[in-house]
This record gives structure tokens, sequence and C-alpha cells, in this order.
């Protein structure tokens, strides 16, 4: 058979090779707005279609039989073995068409190769399910209504689910696209089957087969789906709840910061700072986080300080001095009595932030890695931030400055680890404090 015979063959596939596309082509532009290079996502779509590879599939599947038949490897034609020949190219093609959809489309971590599955597997079970051309067509469309009736409620969640267990999902589908196959191979070892001269008992046990298997995993991507949405239910509520707790932190700590002359503007480059430094640290990203509000409560305790000290604008004496550096274990009280990781990191940072790596800093003259690590951080973030920031009592150091003061007093006041992790985000800070001018 001709190379072009397949094609006007399989007439039908073309046409819903072109459908796959189309469809999918409404999909992006409606959920993720993407209306550029419509031709070219339109043939791509189309030659990878899993309709599309299965006609090549049997092409080469069946040259390659007839390879082996013709140089004598296999006497006599063999069905079992052109059943494993025409499953085999058949899997490889569509591996070959589903990654080359995922890397098309950019949907990656098997969201791309499921999506593909899913039609590979619609295609197949109306192979199954069909006796000739009119009811396969009739019955495509009707079941790519049925799947478009299904999953319209979730269409839009889909394309920016974050918790969806798609890999799970791509492994059901592709053990259904091996049961279809292997039904459809069913028509080659009972050729009566494609007849008009069949055993009905035995067509319905195989279509319902096909279908009972069809609605086990659509029923499994159904719960996958529901037990999703309400996982980011969940992570929706907490990430309110963790917002509301962070807007009442961040005025406290402006309440504290507006008694020492500081700004709110402060606590939040402080808060910026701290995480930027977490996460080059390599610190989780619940830590990163956590860092970021417990930053903010650095200075709490001076609320306890009196207000002619905290806002005195000349220089403090030696007893006044001693007052203020009171700020750190007051902060430690305050929060003491706070349950939870983040009070516990924000109590260790309040009484620890000034501490310095050569243990010369105060209020408990530890020194090194028996300072917390968040202490370490948000001592480097609070004196950039306060040399960079004008006070009534001095003018603000230019960026270059502070720098150079912060690298100055590496392996002295600050921790070289962390000064080393500043020197690679400066530029980074440099934004941030822009972002945040007072």
């Amino acid at each position: 058979m001709a190379i072009l015979d397949y094609f006007i063959l399989n007439w039908p596939k073309l046409i819903f090779a072109a459908w796959f596309s189309i469809y999918n082509l409404i999909l992006v532009a409606v959920f993720l707005k993407e209306h550029r290079y419509l031709i070219e996502r339109f043939l791509v779509g189309f030659f990878v279609s899993s309709a599309f590879m299965s006609i090549i599939a049997e092409i080469i599947g069946v040259h390659f039989y007839n390879l082996i038949i013709d140089n004598g490897i296999l006497t006599d034609p063999y069905d079992f073995f052109f059943i494993a020949v025409s499953i085999f190219f058949d899997a490889l093609f569509i591996f070959i068409g589903g990654n080359l959809f995922t890397h098309f489309t950019g949907l990656k971590n098997y969201v791309g190769a499921s999506i593909y599955m899913e039609y590979v597997c619609l295609e197949r079970l109306c192979l199954v399910v069909a006796t000739n051309i009119t009811n396969y067509i009739l019955l495509y469309i009707f079941f790519q209504f049925a799947l478009f009736a299904i999953m319209r409620k979730n269409m839009a969640y889909l394309f920016k689910a974050t918790s969806l267990k798609w890999r799970s999902i791509f492994i059901y589908l592709t053990g259904l696209f091996y049961i279809l196959d292997l039904l459809y191979a069913a028509y080659l070892l009972f050729p009566e089957l494609g007849t008009n001269v069949i055993n009905i008992q035995n067509l319905f046990w195989l279509d319902s087969m096909a279908l009972i298997t069809c609605s086990f995993v659509s029923g499994y991507i159904s719960i996958s789906i529901s037990e999703s949405k309400e996982h980011d239910g969940k992570i929706e509520y907490f990430e309110r709840l963790q917002k509301s707790q962070e807007d009442i932190i961040t005025t406290l700590a402006e309440m504290s910061e507006a008694k020492s002359g500081e700004t709110g503007q402060h606590v939040r480059r402080v808060a910026e700072y701290s995480r930027l430094l977490a996460y080059k640290l390599g610190l989780s990203k619940e830590e990163c986080e956590d860092i970021k509000i417990a930053a903010m409560m650095h200075d709490l305790g001076k609320l306890m300080i009196s207000k002619e000290i905290i806002e005195k604008p000349a220089k403090l004496t030696p007893a006044e001095y001693d007052i203020v550096k009171q700020h750190t274990q007051y902060g430690w009280d305050i929060l003491s009595n706070s349950e939870g990781d983040l009070m516990k990191m924000a109590r260790v940072i309040a009484v620890q932030h000034h501490e310095y790596w050569n243990g010369q800093g105060y209020p408990l003259g530890i020194s090194g890695n028996g300072i917390s690590i968040y202490a370490q951080i948000v001592a480097v973030a609070d004196v950039f931030d306060a040399l960079t920031s004008e006070r009534s009592y001095k003018r603000a150091w230019t960026s270059q400055e502070a720098y150079d003061e912060i690298i100055k007093q590496r392996g002295e006041q600050f921790s070289p680890r962390v000064v080393d992790a500043f020197i690679e985000c400066y530029n980074q800070i440099c934004v941030i404090r822009d972002t945040y001018l007072d």
C-alpha cells in the first residue's frame, strides 16, 4: 500500500487531528489569553496530534512487519506478533507526540502529557466501540462533547491548578491507553467483530469493558480534581490567615519604629532584605517566608523604652545607651508567651540581632554560630538599612558606603556567610530599597 493510501484510508483521523489542534487553540485563547502565532500553533497541533501520529505509527509498523516477513525471519504471518508490533509503534509515536506537544505548548510537569493522553484515549475508545466509519465519527463527536460537559466547570481551574497530581493522572491515562489498544487488538484476532456478521454478546462485552474502564479513570480524575480544589482551598485560607497575621505584626512593628523616629518602610525593607538573604543562604521556603514576618518584630522591645531616650536627637550618654540596649530583652519578654515556630523565630531575632560574630555584642555576648542564623541575617539587614536611612541624629550613608562597612565588618560584627550572601544579592537589595523609599 502506498503511503498516501494510508492517509486516504484514515481520512477521519485527519479531521480529528485538525479538531484537536483547533480545540486546543480555543482553550489557550480563552484560559491563557494567548492569541499569537495561531497558524504555527495550528500546524504544530495537527502534526503532533495522536490521530496524525497513529497514522504514522501504522505506516511504519506495517512496513516493519512486512520487512520481517519478506526477509524470512517469520515464515508465516503471525497475528500476535503483528499486534505486538502495532502496539509498540503506536505507543512509541504517542510518546513522541506527547513530548512534542508538551514542548511546544510549554505545559510541563505532566500537564501537557496528561491533556494529550486524554485525547489519545478518546480516540482509542471510539476505535473500540465503533464498527464503521460513520459511527466512529459520530461517537467521537459525542464523546468529545461529553468530555467537555464533564470538565467544563473545572476547565479554568485546570489551567491554574498547582496541587493537582498530574503525574498520577498521566499514569492512569497511560494505563487506559494500553487497555484500549489491547481491546482494539481483538478486531485483529477476531475479524468477524468488524463485519456485519457479529456476535452481539462478544461485541457488547468488548464495549462494556472499554466504557467501564474509561469510567473508572474518569472517576479517578474527578476525585483528584476535587481533592486538589480542597487542598488549594486550605492553602488559600492559611495564606489569608498569614496575611492577616502579617498585617497585625506590621502595624505593631510600625508603632515601635515610629516611636524611635524610624518609618514603617524601614520595617518592610528589613523584612524583604532578610527574606532575600535567607533564600540566598538556602533556607527552606517556609523559613524564608517566616523570617520576613519575624524580622518586622526585631525592635519590638523599643516600645518599653521611654520616649525621651528613644527620640533624643543628640548622642546618648553611656547610661542612656545601656537602657536602649535593654530593648533586646524586652522584645524577648513581649514575645515569650506566644506559641508557634514563627513567634519562636521572632523572639530569638529580637534578643540576638545585636550580637556580634566576634562576641562583642549584646545582651548575651554570644559569638559565631552560637548566634541563631535568623538573627545573623537580620543583623546585616537591619544595619545596612539603618546606615542608609536619615535620622534626626545622623545623615544617611550612601549605599556604597554602607556596603563597604558591611564588608569591613565581615567576621567581626557580622557572620562571614551572611555577608557573602549579602554581596551576591546586593543589586537586588538596592532594588528593594528603591521600591520602599521613605
